[in-house]
């Protein structure tokens, strides 16, 4: 009979690191109690709260970062003690009805007592259920104090402390409350913030509006600045924040018309222009209409190139002007963007029945190649509603499609991630759910790229938040609560995240693409669209209203298409002639850096990793993807590479960069177009790698590279394994994320940060670019790529410096030796 089996069968959590050494159980133990008379000491000498009002005990317990932060949890629920939060640094916060820490006491004896015996062999087990508190990190573990309810938002307008807390000012703000458990305690806990509101015996201190979930307890108030220093201290706050305050009037912008605007210039003849593949353009709408070049139908069913559902519009806007939000604020729409639009999508926003894609993808870009036109940027937004690699670890044909046309026609390919509909919640447990598990949620399988995101050769783009502030509201709703899911620069909730097919870097980019509400009155509260907090862009029906709203990262590719072209244009003008593809890809990926408020919300629970995962390299930099800074100069190379060889190329180090105060930095960036196959595992028929070596000569990395070669061959003959590079140690620079991280990149880009380097490294230090086969034909011989080098340091002369020595942004030395 067959083993049945079982599909939910997970591997059983690695176990948690040791805690560290505390010496005796007597010795800790005396010191945990010592810490808890200190937090009674103070729980002694606190003013009383209002009457009417319970005092509670509420005290942060850090962990070292390696603790098991479930295992407290439970040890301390045990003791009659609630667990209301554990924070992204392993703190837990613990709360307590009643102000003495008696029980926690009572699990300090059972730790300083020590194992029981064993009664079959005689000898004392080798732990004991209360061996969690030697991951207490004694020192840092306090008492909730008014500091730690202030956000930071808050404590810009009232000071760390609330020492700039104007007492007569009226403070609209949302308040936290610790949620123990249940229902019952969540609306305990609102009725004693209720009663410390009115004990202020002011008539203009209120509740607006309150939400009471199964995890979580919120509530906007309107108090005065007196009664708002007083709920600083008050025991079931968790934390209180000042809203955004909305600033965008919706209503205004749908009044607009043309008339509030200067004339619309025409783009510069042979400027920077990007091709829409999407449903078409409005070619009627006032504020585009001098920036369109032509628009096609790329359908057979259909010849008018007009878009009837708004989605190529308002894709096409983004395209052109970047923000038009920002546009509109300044009241002025000007942009050196020439718009292409090939319409491939019908009326129900589906492509052509009776032809390929591939066929539709090849004849639009066609078009659009060729002159006048001359176009090599094409954005497509457009995609599947599932993740791809839920069902499939193969690539998709209409993925497979792109990169091979990519490659052909040597274009720019940018796609979006896709969305997916998790983010929304249209009942107040849905709603919960969303707002309690960002970020979280964004890792689940379905959440994973759709078709043809997952693309190898094409930029994929995923979604971050601009904006938190609501739209100006109105009327008796305008104090409800109306929270963003997400802070600004953090993941949009809608977002998918990668990674790509063998684990590539996908998404690469990422740029605005919305943000939703936890809004509505009392509990009848969903997760929805916040048209404030959506992207602005343009309606498909401008006779009607300007200006449309939506979310998605199908707002966020046209962000990138927009910068890829404005690089493409200036380096055409610089070389003389089409840049390849890969080197506008490898500027872009050197200009990228994640968002700081993306890298502290993902990096506590998912590290590196998960930034990956969802940012790729980040949010481009428009300026320093056009211009070289002072302080952070770019080299570049572009060329072909014959398969199976390698190339090295100086990069100047100088006196000034090394000796430079503070951390410096050298970012190399690599693209290249290798042939792919679907129906092979190892999608890609090419791979490429790079190193960054220094103290070395040219002649000893020629000899050691040429020596790895042949040790390659042997040791993988015998082993299946390939052998570490042909320098380690200190020679080889410790560029982050790793090769192997970036193995299965055709996108590649990664760092070396230090504070300090010895002048005995030389004044080169040398990049080594490998081109292996993998399974590509034996007829293709020679790979295009590109490569660019970033030297960041707090010097101001480091451009000047560098354009001295060799020509900025011109041809790297290139001396390739085959590896023969």
């Amino acid at each position: 009979m067959a083993e049945a089996v079982n599909p939910d069968r997970r591997k059983r959590p690695a176990p948690p690191a040791p805690p560290p050494d505390r010496g005796s159980r007597a010795h800790f133990g005396s010191e945990v109690r010592q810490r808890l008379d200190e937090m009674e000491g103070q729980l002694n000498r606190r003013p009383a709260p209002p009457s009417a009002v319970q005092p509670h005990l509420v005290f942060r317990v850090p962990l070292v970062k390696s603790a098991p932060p479930l295992q407290m949890k439970e040890l301390l629920e045990g003791a009659g003690i609630s667990v209301v939060s554990i924070e992204a640094d392993n703190a837990i916060i613990a709360f307590r009805d009643e102000l003495d820490l008696t029980s926690f006491r009572e699990v300090l004896d059972g730790y300083e007592q020590g194992p029981a015996t064993n009664p079959k062999t005689g000898q004392p087990y080798k732990s004991t259920g209360f061996d969690a508190i030697e991951y207490i990190q004694i020192e840092q573990m306090r008492l909730w104090n008014r500091e730690d309810r202030i956000t930071k938002r808050l404590a810009d307008a009232i000071g760390l402390s609330g020492e700039a807390i104007d007492s007569d000012k009226c403070y609209v703000v949302d308040v936290e409350l610790w949620h123990r458990g249940s229902v019952e305690l969540a609306r305990a806990a609102t009725v004693e913030l209720k009663l410390a509101i009115q004990s202020s015996n002011d008539p203009n201190d209120r509740v607006c509006d309150t939400f009471i979930g199964q995890l979580i307890c919120l509530a906007r108030i309107s108090v005065k600045g007196a009664t708002l220093s007083r709920l600083l201290d008050l025991d079931i706050v968790g934390e209180i924040e000042l809203p955004t305050q909305p600033s965008f009037d919706i209503q205004q912008a749908r009044r607009a018309t043309e008339r509030d605007f200067p004339a619309t210039p025409r783009p510069p003849v042979d400027g920077p222009s990007v091709c829409v593949v999407d449903s078409g353009i409005a070619t009627n709408h006032p504020l585009i209409a001098n920036n369109i070049g032509h628009a096609e139908s790329i359908l057979t069913t259909t010849e008018t190139a007009t878009d009837q559902n708004g989605h190529g519009t308002m894709v096409g806007g983004l395209a052109v002007f970047g923000s038009v939000l920002g546009c509109y604020e300044d009241g002025s729409f000007a942009s050196p963007v020439t718009l292409y639009s090939a319409r491939v999508l019908n009326d129900e926003n589906r492509f052509d029945d009776e032809e390929l894609i591939i066929h539709q993808m090849r004849r639009a870009i066609e078009v659009f190649t060729r002159d006048p036109y001359r176009c090599r940027v094409f954005n497509m937004s457009l995609g599947g509603d599932s993740a791809w690699k839920q069902n499939s670890d193969r690539q998709s044909i209409w993925a497979e499609c792109l990169d091979i046309l990519a490659r052909e026609f040597n274009v720019l390919l940018v796609i979006s991630a896709g969305n997916h509909d998790l983010g929304f919640g249209f009942s107040p447990e849905e709603a919960e759910a969303i707002l309690t598990t960002y970020p979280e949620y964004l890792f689940r399988d379905e959440c994973g790229l759709t078709e043809p995101a997952t693309a190898a050769i094409p930029i994929t783009v995923g979604g971050i938040a601009e904006h938190d502030a609501p739209e100006v509201l109105r009327g008796a709703g305008k104090n409800d609560i109306n929270l963003g899911i997400a802070r600004p620069h953090q993941p949009a909730p809608l977002t998918r995240i990668g990674l790509g097919i063998n684990d590539a870097i996908k998404p690469e980019f990422v740029a605005s693409a919305g943000n939703l509400s936890f809004r509505g009155f009392a509990g009848s509260k969903q997760v929805d669209v916040e048209r404030g907090m959506s992207v602005m862009s343009l309606s498909n029906e401008p006779t009607k209203q300007l200006f449309a709203f939506d979310n998605g990262t199908s707002m966020a590719a046209p962000l990138v298409a927009r910068t890829a072209a404005a690089v493409w244009h200036k380096l055409r003008d610089e070389l003389g002639e089409e840049p390849q593809a890969n080197l506008v890809r490898s500027i872009l990926a050197a200009s990228a850096t994640v968002p700081m408020p993306a890298q502290d919300l993902i990096a506590p629970r998912h590290g590196k990793e998960g930034i990956r995962k969802v940012c790729g390299y980040g949010k481009i930099d428009d300026d320093f993807a056009l211009q070289s800074g002072d302080r952070r100069p770019t080299m570049y190379y572009q060329g072909a590479i014959p398969i199976d060889t390698f190339a090295i190329f100086e990069v100047p180090i100088f006196d000034e960069f090394r000796d430079a105060n503070g951390k410096k930095r050298i970012t190399v960036s690599l693209a290249f177009d290798p042939p792919v196959r679907r129906r092979r595992a190892e999608y890609l028929g090419v791979r490429m790698q790079y190193a960054l070596i220094r103290g070395k000569s040219v002649d000893e990395i020629e000899n050691a590279y040429r020596a790895l070669e042949e040790q390659e061959r042997a040791y993988y003959g015998r082993t299946g394994e390939k052998p570490q590079g042909a320098f380690q140690g200190s020679a080889k620079c410790n560029l982050q994320p790793s090769s192997k991280v970036l193995a299965s990149s055709t996108l590649q880009r990664s760092s070396w940060e230090f504070m300090k380097s010895k002048a005995e490294y030389g004044d080169s230090y040398y990049l080594i670019v490998r081109c292996d086969r993998r399974w590509a034909p034996e007829s293709f011989i020679m790979q295009n790529f590109a490569v660019t080098v970033t030297l960041e340091a707090d010097e101001p002369r480091l451009f000047n410096l560098v354009r001295n020595r060799i020509r900025l942004r011109d041809r790297l030395r290139d001396r390739q030796r085959s590896r023969s």
